[in-house]
């Protein structure tokens, strides 16, 4: 994968992800808590962020300073949330209650996730894909 299409992937995700907390918060709040009660949906989605991270760092580790350094960031901070997830589940649940009980929280990380989703989609359809002059 380019560096390009790894930020439109990342880009469309995030603001999908961002967009569906807003506009169906109920959704991701029972979602999030099934999960949460859910020991084998929390295995495999706690190993697929160390599956994701470890291959974004393995492929994408290049710290540089240009855009593309957003990759290895994400990357990094998918393995270490996966680590966490399945190192001390007890204390990453009770954060993630937080998000649940907290309205404003969620939403604010929502406003986030649409913001990086629409800087990583800018970098990935228009800025890396431009042609060269």
């Amino acid at each position: 994968m380019t560096d390009a299409q790894i930020f439109q992937l990342i880009g469309i995700i995030y603001i999908a992800v961002g967009i569906g907390i807003i506009t169906s918060r109920n959704f991701y709040n029972k979602m999030t808590a099934g999960f949460l009660e859910s020991t084998p949906a929390y295995y495999i989605g706690s190993l697929m962020a160390v599956v994701a991270g470890f291959l974004l760092v393995t492929f994408h580790n290049i710290w540089v300073m240009n855009w593309t350094v957003i990759i290895t960031i994400i990357g990094w901070a998918a393995l270490i949330k996966g680590i966490m997830l399945l190192t001390v589940p007890g204390f990453m649940i009770n954060i993630s209650r937080k998000f649940i009980d907290r309205p404003n929280t969620m939403t604010i990380w929502a406003i986030v996730a649409i913001v990086l989703g629409t800087v990583c989609c800018l970098l990935g359809f228009f800025y890396l894909n431009r042609p060269a002059i």
